[in-house]
Parts: C-alpha cells; sequence; structure tokens
C-alpha cells in the first residue's frame, strides 16, 4: 500500500492510523530559480526524496507537499514565485489541525528552503501552546552541513554542490548540465542585496559550487537520509 496520502482513499487512510501509522511528514519547499542546471522545484522534490525514503520506517504517512514558499531576492529570475511568511504560516497550521482532528499524534516538517525558516517555527510553536499539537521541523541542508563537509570536503551553497547532489542522484534528468554556467554570488556577512546577483549563492569564496558526480552524490544522498532518519527515531520516541 502506498504511503502518499494523495494515493490513498480514505478507507485506507483510516485503516492505517488504526495500525499505528499515527505520524505525517509534511515536505515543504518553495518555487525558485536554482542557477541554470537545477529546476525551479529543487527545494520541494528534496524533501520528497527524504520523505519517501524515511516514510515507512518511521510508521508514517506523507502529505502532499507544499510547494510554495518564501522567497525574496532570487523573485526576478523567471517562474519564482512567493508567499508571505504568514500565509505560509496559517496553511502549515490548518493543515496540521485538519490531519490532527483524524488521528494524527505527530507531525515532521522536511523544510527545504532557508526563507521558510520564520513561517514554520512560528506555526508549530503556536500549534504546541494552542493546540499541545506535537512537532518536528527538520532544515535538511543545516542538519547535512557535517555531511556535507565529510563528503565533498567543502560546504554547501545555494543551488550548489549539496542540492545538486539530492537532484542528480534521484532526477538526473532534471539536472541540465550542459546549461550549467558559474553564475554565482558570494553571500557577504552584514551586507543584503535585492535582487540577488545570482541565482547559485555561495557563503564561502570558492567553495560550494555543483558537481556532476552521480557516485559521489549517491553516497551524499544515502548518508543524509539516514542520518535523519536515525535521528527521527530516537526524537519521536522521546515526545
Amino acid at each position: 500500500m502506498p504511503l502518499k496520502v494523495v494515493e490513498l482513499s480514505y478507507p485506507e487512510v483510516k485503516d492505517l492510523i488504526k495500525k499505528g501509522y499515527k505520524t505525517l511528514i509534511i515536505p515543504v519547499g518553495t518555487i525558485e530559480a536554482h542557477g541554470p542546471h537545477l529546476p525551479l522545484g529543487t527545494d520541494a522534490l528534496i524533501p520528497e526524496i527524504i520523505a519517501r525514503e524515511i516514510a515507512d520506517d518511521l510508521k508514517a504517512l506523507i502529505a502532499p507537499t507544499i510547494f510554495y514558499g518564501i522567497t525574496s531576492s532570487l523573485l526576478r529570475y523567471a517562474g519564482t514565485s512567493t508567499l508571505s511568511v504568514n500565509t505560509l504560516s496559517e496553511m502549515l497550521k490548518e493543515i496540521i489541525r485538519s490531519y490532527h482532528f483524524h488521528g494524527f499524534e505527530k507531525f515532521i516538517i522536511l523544510n527545504g528552503h532557508g526563507g521558510n525558516i520564520e513561517a514554520i517555527k512560528n506555526a508549530l510553536n503556536e500549534l504546541w501552546l494552542e493546540d499541545r499539537i506535537k512537532s518536528i521541523v527538520i532544515h535538511w541542508w543545516v542538519f547535512a552541513k557535517d555531511i556535507t563537509l565529510e563528503v565533498f570536503n567543502e560546504p554547501g551553497a545555494h543551488a550548489g554542490v549539496d542540492e545538486t547532489a539530492f537532484i542528480l542522484s534521484e532526477f538526473p534528468e532534471l539536472v541540465r548540465r550542459t546549461d550549467y554556467s558559474n553564475e554565482t554570488y558570494l553571500k557577504i556577512n552584514g551586507v543584503d542585496v535585492w535582487p540577488s546577483p545570482g541565482s547559485i549563492i555561495l557563503y564561502e569564496k570558492g567553495k560550494g559550487l555543483p558537481r556532476f558526480d552521480e557516485n559521489l552524490a549517491k553516497e551524499y544522498v544515502s548518508k543524509v537520509i539516514e542520518a535523519i532518519k536515525e535521528l527521527l527515531k530516537t526524537i519521536l520516541n522521546k515526545i
């Protein structure tokens, strides 16, 4: 039986809840430029990949992905879209309350986009204070920082080595290797720019640029997913 809610009938969801599938995973991303080599949906596709690989071991179902998020400086690039912080926060609260009504007890938000962090934290904090709803959020690229350094010997970047690895590993046909260009902007601490001068954003000079090594990408993705799964097992047992 599939674990994606969108592929299940309501009697099947009800039956799975009775069988102990009381945790719900919600992937959250945004539609945003990721260089000329990655799809606009990168930040949503990566949480979907992770959700697919961890759900069964956690006895969790997977909610439909929230593809829209909060984007500002990259809005100049065609196809990019944005929500307000309040809109995303309210959307999450209403979605989670709906599923909680049906018997889901714990919620895992797999977030793929830095601009969403404030909205997600606001929503989950309010759900706990007002409704005692238990939740966990994983900002995967932040959590995976040490694994990125271990596998690639350098930090990740926006549309860089870490995000490229996930898409290359799972959706190689979506990676436009021949379109890649060094369209980079080095983010400088203390400096914010609207619009962003580039859609590949580095956080350390010359480090984190995309690579197109499929074997290394698969090794990285496997390690990140395993680490997230083991962490969530531990936390879910404690809350």
